[in-house]
């Protein structure tokens, strides 16, 4: 129970580090966490979290590397190959010999195989971290897709190098021919592993679909849930590298989802919002939880060793130095490999020029990209405690307090430096319409559309399709609040509120309204849906005045006895259509005084709102007053369901009108269709039974 607890604190500091980013979006969300989980520490919460790294390995780290592996560009992998393979595998195994030696000689005392340890830990690079540090930002052509795929394929490499040096700590020997025979083996034998059983899976799956027609996407998705802890299992299981086994199984499934994305849209939508909301949670997680252990590492290391302090941060500065020297030359002599890499026709092909960066300045620019995050953080947490003859490993917390400096310090370079070494992506001058304004144009000429229609075809009632529009569109304005149209429309609200009392207390005053009338009313206008869409500062605004008005209505309750309250409960009904009418009719004739050549559609909207409560009554009299057979609900149902569909249909149609005419930008472009395919996609599972 206290795990639980711990856990969902930190998956609380995660949410928290997203509110605070999203204001603040400067600061990267890494240092955000970082800081939480040091907040975490020092709360007045005895928090109980024990570490464990096989745990760790396979709840946090597998999972992660699937997700990377399923989203990494399969073409640029194969395009940019040998960078990729330079930069991921060999310079990775010359880091943790040449960084590991160094290590060793300015610091002597730690064994040579902890030296390759803390060296295999730096090695792997998070390409998410740069992503959101060169937002906004031209990198050389090609090298964001380079740094994904060394992103990749390092982790897995780092990480088969880390288990080496571990192990080698752990039992106290190490053979380089063994070493090197166990890489290759792992290696090997992970590959197949992945290749194979990921293609099971993702067999079983499509069989399951295709042929079995399994239609749960729940029970299809949590198979894939499962597929990277099933992979990273079974290949430590049979000793081989279970990181290569999930980095190849997530690649298969990449490769499976641009295939069938187009037969299997809600499906492959479901995969993207678990694997996102998954990856997001964990990469969080291991931030927050290296915030709540660094304090632990640092009182630790004032307690027993207080004079190292100084030692420490001096080797990190040293270490960190001798890392980006390594990337540095690597990446100057292999220059014409990948800015110019060979077998590629996309330069060929590519439209864009843009003058080749020098050879300085593009090794560099790589060399400050190399930022260390979430495996690097992952690998240094899962140290062993107890090494040879279970003695103590003494030196966990340096090595800890290392690489979290380290990952620390790669973040800030990056932050300071790559913003003034790269140039700023050019914006369109012309900008376009916004998510908003572009929705509220396809809405409105939906609206026109389904109008136009229901006076060609008087049999078809477009009517409660034409509800949900307006209420969409209402919806829409009222979330653009500088817009002039928002404004225009809450300046005739505010006038419709009003003649809406003032014919209230008049009917009330005549004696035409009794308060069993008013709190009819009132529960009639609380079924509508703007009133159900509206804010809750606008509902306490409706209650207080409908409180007002029933109080100014209590004498005709307090003057009625038992039998006239239940008769004109009874007779209720029409005496609140009656109502309505008067106070439609009043405010339609105030509305169409304010009218003018600009605030037509405001006017509509407002005047809709009213006449929307009256059809509601209508409705359920309707309903009322219908026989057991339920044909005419049916057909009505399926009639309703139509009009939907050739809304959608419309709305797609207006999309493209506005690509055409280059009137919106792909982003909004995007976020629009995948609105409308979410919406087509409900509307499917809410009538296909």
């Amino acid at each position: 129970m206290e795990l639980l607890e711990a856990l969902l604190i930190f998956i609380l500091a995660v949410i928290i580090s997203s509110i605070i980013n999203n204001r603040f979006t400067n600061i990267p969300t890494a240092f955000i966490q970082i800081g939480l989980g040091v907040g975490v520490f020092f709360l007045p919460i005895d928090l109980y979290f024990e570490f464990n790294s096989e745990l760790f390995m396979i709840a946090v780290i597998a999972p992660l590397l699937f997700v990377e592996g399923t989203h990494v560009s399969r073409s640029n992998l194969l395009a940019y190959r040998k960078p990729i393979l330079l930069m991921s595998m060999a310079l990775v195994f010359t880091t943790v010999i040449g960084v590991g030696y160094f290590v060793h000689w300015i610091w002597p005392e730690l064994p040579m195989p902890a030296a390759f340890a803390i060296a295999a830990i730096l090695c792997p690079t998070d390409a998410v971290a740069v992503s959101a540090i060169t937002r906004g930002k031209l990198l050389p052509k090609g090298s964001m897709s380079i740094l994904e795929g060394e992103s990749l394929l390092n982790d897995a490499a780092g990480i088969i190098s880390f288990k080496i040096a571990v192990t080698a700590l752990v039992t106290g020997a190490f053979s380089a021919v063994h070493a090197i025979e166990q890489f290759v083996i792992s290696t090997i034998i992970g590959v197949l592993i992945g290749a194979i059983v990921g293609t099971i899976i993702v067999r079983i799956r499509i069989d399951l679909t295709a042929n079995k027609g399994l239609k749960d996407n729940n029970t299809l998705t949590f198979i894939q849930l499962l597929t990277p802890f099933a992979v990273y299992f079974l290949a430590e299981h049979f000793h081989a590298s279970g990181i290569i086994a999930v980095v190849v199984a997530g690649l298969i499934h990449g490769w499976e989802r641009d295939r069938l994305i187009k037969a299997q849209t809600e499906l492959q939508m479901n995969y993207h919002q678990i694997w996102s909301t998954l990856s997001y949670a964990l990469n969080g997680f291991v931030f927050v939880v290296l915030g709540y252990l660094v304090p632990t590492v640092i009182i630790d290391i004032f307690q027993t060793e207080p004079d190292n302090l100084i030692f420490l941060i001096t080797t990190t500065l040293l270490i960190a130095l001798a890392i980006y020297i390594c990337r540095f030359v690597w990446v100057y002599f292999w220059y014409k490999d990948f800015y110019y890499p060979k077998n590629i026709q996309s330069y060929l092909n590519d439209d864009t020029f843009e003058t080749p960066p020098s050879r300085l300045r593009y090794a560099f620019i790589m060399t400050m990209c190399g930022i260390h995050g979430t495996i690097s953080l992952s690998m240094a947490l899962t140290l062993p405690y107890v090494i040879t003859q279970g003695d103590a490993f003494l030196y966990r917390n340096d090595l800890l307090f290392i690489a979290s400096l380290m990952v620390l310090l790669s973040l800030i370079l990056a932050q300071v430096v790559l913003p003034l070494i790269t140039p700023t992506a050019k914006t369109s001058s012309t900008k376009g319409m916004t998510y908003q304004s572009a929705k509220i144009f396809i809405v409105q000429q939906v609206i026109a559309h389904l109008k136009s229609e229901s006076k060609v075809d008087s049999n078809a009632d477009f009517r409660p399709v034409l509800n949900q529009y307006y209420g969409e569109l209402l919806f829409l304005l009222n979330s653009e609040p500088n817009n002039k149209n928002t404004k225009e429309l809450k300046r005739l609200e505010e006038i419709a509120h009003t003649v809406e009392t003032e014919t209230l207390e008049r009917l009330i005053e005549s004696d035409k309204a009794t308060y069993q009338d008013i709190n009819n009313y009132r529960n009639v206008v609380e079924l509508s849906e703007t009133h159900r869409n509206a804010s809750f500062r606008d509902k306490a605004i409706n209650y207080i005045k409908m409180f007002v008005i029933r109080l100014k209505a209590i004498k005709h309750f307090k003057s009625e006895d038992k039998e006239t309250k239940m008769q004109e409960y009874a007779n209720s009904f029409k005496d609140v259509q009656k109502i309505m009418r008067i106070v439609n009719h009043h405010v339609t004739l105030r509305m169409k005084e304010e009218q003018n050549s600009t605030n037509v559609l405001e006017v509509s909207l407002v005047i809709n709102q009213y006449y929307n409560i009256s059809r509601i009554l209508k409705w359920q009299e309707q309903r009322r007053k219908q026989d057991d057979n339920h044909s005419h609900q049916v057909v009505s149902q399926e009639s309703f369901t139509n009009h939907k569909l050739q809304a959608l249909y419309m709305q797609r149609h207006y999309l493209d009108e506005l690509i055409k005419h280059n009137k919106i930008n792909n982003t909004v472009a995007g976020q629009i269709r995948e609105n409308i395919n979410y919406n087509e996609i409900v509307l499917a599972q809410k009538y296909k039974h």
